[in-house]
């Protein structure tokens, strides 16, 4: 039987154009970008065809030594995980490269899984025949908004149905199939190949945790899980992470009944500031908003979404607008559109004089959340180019950034793992996903860092370091934070003169350091350590100082020089 199985095969292929193009491992990045898929890589591109609906046009696959890897295109835009533009997309894989085994879904194809995107499920078709979830796959992919373009990754060592393991087969055969206008890639009569290529790729590199500089804003978006600050068995990892973290500004939102004075009191026992206030709250619903600063003015008209004005240190020379956004969730495309077209009125409104808010010009502003943006494509872009869908209600729209350019969306990837989902929640069916956002001014504000932390991706070596307990996050919420520094541009047209002719000596040091100050005047020297703890402080009038730094630990710091007229200046020093 197995022979006669054999020489079927065998004679079948003789009539099938097999192409089997020669592999290149290649490091990809799930994050929605596709800058990383180079032509280079292993293609495989359709012939024209006349079809009604989504046509499938290209496929593109790579690997490395964990995942597969498959960037799809199309003709148009469509949502990989749900039917919002009609599509039936399956990915089905002959993952032992043998035509007698799985599910005969195409001539030249013995699929053993089938990835059914708007089902959320994949049959497995093995021995015994079972249906798995996206998780089983170990399966990640990006935007999770609408797009002509998709990446997928699926895990190389998946054991899908916990006894067989999902590639036995260094060779595998891949198809695309969309069976609501039977769209095919390759047409029947074609089979596409793949082999993997074990060449190792660049290990990711891991991105450390605290600032680079101290002076930078730090600014936090967190989705705690109804009220998850409020629960006593997961506020502890929060406090876990937010002290490690260090934000100078964080969001929460899903914080309905979490009140500001209890926010305060957890902000001020966990990372106490040392002044008369202590940490300053402002809730909206939802929405809550810490500040290490105080909040002078706040705007409640917007659905869902919170804008404060935030009175940063007179060093920077500035103000920050700051606003925390929860949008409409799951299926609610037409509320979450009015909710971003209200933000794009609100900004453009407080570009000019009069209305609900007027700001001073180049004042920077940065606006992040759980921004739930799973469906069409053009919320998002509202949100960073201000094309206001309803103009009758809101206005026409116009460019957001002071500049009249579009806002920058910050990428944030994972410290550990080449991908920038900020969701995951594995029982629930749907591929993790990026749906908390941050979106800023980048005429005014420069994103010098950002990560999204997942501590259960982290290696031990990297929790022991900064002090995380391995369940930290998946432990706290369903959503992970989502972290960017920030520096205030040059281009604000304040006092550009910030060098203040300090000379910091020796650099490194093993002993004490000392300050000369070449112009005359009253310094205020801070000593921070690299997690931004205040080390020591003092004031002098003199010519020089030194600080008594020899019994400190070895490790980086940050000597922070302020004079009267609030130009400051940072020296990283290198303490052996």
């Amino acid at each position: 039987m197995r022979l006669n199985n054999l020489k079927k095969s065998l004679l079948l292929l003789a009539f099938i154009n097999l192409q089997l193009l020669f592999a290149q491992s290649k490091a990809i990045t799930i994050d929605g970008v596709f800058d990383d898929w180079t032509p280079d890589l292993t293609t495989f591109v359709d012939t024209n065809e006349n079809i009604s609906g989504i046509d499938f046009l290209e496929i593109q696959v790579t690997n490395d030594s964990e995942f597969l890897f498959i960037k799809i295109k199309a003709d148009a835009e469509f949502d990989l995980t749900d039917d919002l533009i009609l599509h039936d997309l399956g990915i089905f894989i002959d993952s032992d490269n043998n035509t007698s085994t799985g599910f005969d879904v195409q001539q030249g194809y013995g699929s053993e899984l089938g990835i059914i995107f708007t089902e959320l499920f994949a049959h497995y078709n093995v021995t015994p025949y079972s249906q798995v979830g996206f998780s089983d796959l170990k399966l990640r992919a990006a935007p999770t908004v609408t797009s002509d373009e998709f990446e997928i990754a699926i895990g190389r060592n998946a054991i899908p149905d916990g006894i067989n393991p999902l590639f036995t087969s260094s060779t595998i055969k891949i198809l695309l199939k969309n069976d609501s206008n039977f769209d095919k890639v390759p047409n029947v009569g074609s089979v596409f190949s793949y082999t993997f290529d074990e060449t190792p790729v660049t290990p990711y590199t891991p991105i450390e945790i605290n600032k680079s500089d101290i002076s930078d804003i730090r600014i936090m978006i967190y989705n705690t899980l109804f009220n998850g600050l409020l629960e006593v068995d997961r506020v502890d990892n929060f406090e876990n992470i937010i002290k490690i973290v260090n934000p100078d500004i964080v969001g929460f939102v899903e914080s309905y009944n979490t009140t500001e004075a209890y926010v305060k009191s957890l902000f001020d026992a966990w990372l106490p500031l040392g002044t008369a206030n202590g940490w300053y709250v402002e809730r909206h619903g939802g929405e809550v908003t810490v500040s290490r600063w105080e909040i002078t003015q706040r705007w409640d008209g917007l659905t869902r979404q919170f804008p404060v004005l935030i009175d940063l240190p007179s060093s920077y020379g500035t103000d920050l607008l700051f606003t925390n956004a929860h949008l409409s969730c799951c299926g609610a495309d037409v509320n979450r559109q009015d909710q971003a077209d209200q933000y794009a009125a609100f900004i453009l409104d407080a570009k000019s004089a009069g209305g609900d808010i007027t700001l001073p010009a180049n004042t920077p502003f940065v606006y992040g959340g759980d921004l739930n943006l799973v469906g069409f494509s053009q919320q998002l872009t509202t949100l960073k180019t201000g094309d206001i869908q309803d103009t009758a209600s809101y206005g026409v729209g116009d460019p957001l950034d002071w500049d009249d350019s579009d806002l920058t969306e910050q990428n944030c990837l994972q410290t550990d793992i080449r991908m920038n989902y900020t969701w995951r929640s594995d029982g629930q069916g749907f591929p993790p996903g990026k749906l908390d956002f941050i979106i800023f001014s980048d005429y005014t504000l420069t994103a010098e860092k950002s990560f999204v932390l997942q501590t259960e991706e982290m290696p031990a070596n990297r929790l022991a370091l900064y002090g995380f307990d391995l369940l930290d996050t998946s432990s706290a919420s369903d959503h992970f934070p989502v972290i960017t520094d920030f520096s205030i541009n040059e281009t604000l047209g304040l006092d550009e003169e910030t060098t203040l002719n300090v000379k910091v000596y020796p650099n490194p040091t093993s002993d004490n350091i000392t300050l000369t100050f070449n112009n005359p005047g009253d310094y205020s020297i801070s000593l921070y350590d690299a997690l931004g703890r205040l080390v020591l402080t003092t004031k002098t009038k003199l010519g020089s100082i030194t600080l008594d730094t020899k019994v400190l630990p070895s490790g980086v710091y940050y000597v922070l020089v302020n004079n009267s007229q609030n130009t400051s200046e940072t020296f990283k020093i290198l303490k052996y």
